[in-house]
């Protein structure tokens, strides 16, 4: 039982290790579409249950060269039982974990919250002509900006996703000009 109950903000990123069956050493990174897209989909499926279980809130989720990006707050001090918890439920599915150590860096305020989703996202898109072109497809901001079902999954409290002119400007934009805004 937590006694106590307060919203706390947390960015989690890790690489990921496949393991292939019948090889001695896990494969890093250079992940095949199909293996990108089976670990994107496990990890939708699997947020989505821990959300319904926990209450977290998920404010973005991206899966890029590096591994997975991940903000989020939980109304407990579970942050890192979480994660690992989350790591279980993945692998129930897949042949992979997640590179130690697994720890959550605690975020303090909403500028860092837009800080850190400007910067994740920035490196998925590019504008080109003011029409937004995906780098690539597995980040939470190409979900909410199609549409997609998964969506709901994902809250906004700055009003960043949800408003397609700031989408764009993230893409036209770099970090650095974003922090004296």
């Amino acid at each position: 039982m937590y006694l106590n109950k307060a919203p706390k903000f947390f960015y989690f990123r890790t690489r990921i290790e496949w393991h292939e069956k019948g090889k001695k050493k896990p494969k890093h990174n250079g992940f095949t579409f199909s293996q990108e897209q089976e670990i994107w989909d496990t990890t939708l499926n699997t947020l989505s249950e821990l959300q319904n279980e926990s209450g977290i809130e998920i404010y973005g989720l991206v899966l890029d060269e590096e591994g997975l990006h991940f903000l989020f707050s939980t109304p407990y001090f579970n942050e890192n039982i979480l994660i690992l918890d989350w790591e279980i439920r993945l692998r129930q599915f897949l042949p992979v974990s997640f590179i130690r150590p697994i720890l959550c860096e605690p975020i303090g305020n909403y500028e860092q919250i837009r800080y850190l989703l400007i910067e994740i996202y920035r490196e998925q898109l590019a504008v080109d002509n003011d029409k937004v072109l995906w780098k690539r497809p597995f980040n939470s901001m190409k979900l909410i900006c199609e549409g997609h079902r998964k969506a709901r999954l994902f809250k906004d409290p700055l009003r960043i996703v949800f408003q397609p002119s700031l989408v764009v400007q993230i893409g036209k934009q770099t970090v650095n000009s974003w922090l004296f805004q």
